[in-house]
């Protein structure tokens, strides 16, 4: 059983990945991205319509994409989360975020790469995002004992160690923020948006930061491994 706390991220989660698959795979069998319309696009031309509804949306001669639906869905979320409602649960706004994500990263290569739709953008960006998800779901009391030992072993640590009025301060408005519901959406808020525009600036950073889940979530199973060995042994 998951935790209360733990719930709303893994629908977020799963409603995302279901939805960048089901987007993707419509795309590619409708052909979207090979049509005229499409092609249009890419060469920066207005398409040769005023409306049409099919394997492309045209809406008074603009090409409309899923990503729009995606940001709408994703505004919309935010604003419910924000100002709450009655007519949606909590898990149904969730859901309607992660769809909405899953819509607009389908095509945030596209954005990037001013008009490819199959670039591996896409993939890495939404890997990216997944990964930080189920790290939130499924390892989120590793990372708090990885932050704690490492925190520890830090030069930062190490120079205000001595400084007990100057930490305990720092933790006493940390916890204060924290309790304080409003200020810790906003501070994720702010987090997000700045890792997507880090992402942004620096995309190789995404190899590097996947590579090192992957070592540390390796290097834990193999130690966990190794531990359960000698508790039975003893």
């Amino acid at each position: 059983m998951f935790k209360e706390d733990k719930k709303i991220p893994f629908i977020i989660s799963l409603s995302f990945l279901l939805s960048f698959i089901a987007i993707r795979l419509a795309v590619l069998i409708a052909g979207s991205a090979e049509s005229e319309f499409a092609a249009a696009a890419k060469a920066g031309n207005m398409p040769d319509a005023w409306f049409h509804i099919g394997s492309n949306i045209i809406l008074f001669g603009y090409h409309i994409h899923h990503f729009y639906f995606g940001i709408l869905l994703i505004a919309v979320a935010g604003w419910l989360a924000i100002v709450g409602t009655k007519h949606f649960s909590q898990k149904q706004v969730a859901i309607m975020y992660g769809v909405g994500l899953g819509l607009f990263l389908d095509e945030i290569g596209l954005l990037l790469t001013w008009g490819d739709y199959y670039s591996s953008l896409s993939y890495t960006i939404s890997l990216f995002v997944l990964a930080m998800f189920l790290n939130i779901v499924f390892f989120s009391d590793f990372w708090k004992n990885f932050k704690g030992q490492i925190g520890k072993k830090s030069l930062t640590y190490k120079a205000l160690k001595n400084k007990a009025s100057f930490l305990s301060k720092v933790d006493s408005l940390i916890l204060k923020v924290l309790k304080k519901e409003f200020l810790s959406k906003l501070f994720s808020a702010f987090l997000y948006l700045g890792i997507a525009v880090f992402i942004f600036l620096f995309p190789q950073f995404i190899h590097y930061y996947i590579a090192a889940i992957l070592l540390i979530l390796g290097a834990k199973y193999l130690l966990t491994n190794q531990l359960g060995e000698k508790e039975n042994e003893i």
